[in-house]
C-alpha cells in the first residue's frame, strides 16, 4: 500500500505550479497525483486552482510512461461536490457496464473467438474488477 511518505518516491503528475508564490494548494494537488496517479479525478470549483489548473494553452498536469494522467474538470458554479459525485457515478456505471459486457462475452465460451491468453486475462479481470491493484496490469495485458 502507498503511504504519504512513500508516495514521494512516485512520479508527480503535476509538472509545475502556476499559483501565487507561497500558495499551499499546489503541494496538496501534487501529493494527490502521487497518491492516486492516473486514477485521480479532480472536480474543481471555480477559483484560483481553476486558473492555474486549466488555463489554455498551458496545463500543469502531465502523463505517466503509458500516456495516462489525472482527469480534471471545472464547474463554473458552486456545485463542485455534486459535479464530482456525477463524475464518480459515471465512472462506477461505466465500469459496471464493462464488467457486465465482459461477463456476457465470457459466457458465450468458444462462440466468441479469442486467444486462450486473452480469455484467461478477461476471466481474471472479471473476477477481480474492483481490485485496482490486480486489474491494472490485467487491463494493460488485455489491451495489447
Amino acid at each position: 500500500p502507498i503511504t504519504v511518505k512513500g508516495s514521494q518516491l512516485h512520479q508527480p503528475l503535476l509538472e509545475f505550479s502556476g499559483a501565487c508564490e507561497g500558495c499551499g494548494e499546489t503541494p496538496y494537488v501534487k501529493l494527490l497525483t502521487q497518491l492516486f496517479g492516473e486514477r485521480l479525478v479532480v472536480a474543481n470549483a471555480t477559483g484560483c486552482s481553476s486558473i492555474w489548473g486549466g488555463s489554455a494553452p498551458s496545463n500543469p498536469y502531465t502523463t505517466n510512461e503509458d500516456g495516462h494522467g489525472p482527469a480534471w474538470a471545472n464547474s463554473l458554479f458552486e456545485d463542485n461536490a455534486q459535479f464530482g459525485l456525477g463524475i464518480a457515478m459515471g465512472i462506477v456505471t461505466r465500469r459496471a457496464t464493462l464488467r457486465r459486457n465482459v461477463g456476457n462475452v465470457l459466457e458465450q465460451g468458444d462462440a466468441v473467438p479469442m486467444s486462450a491468453e486473452l480469455r484467461d486475462v478477461l476471466t481474471q479481470w472479471h473476477a477481480n474488477w474492483q481490485n485496482t491493484a490486480e486489474v491494472g496490469p490485467l487491463a494493460k495485458t488485455a489491451m495489447k
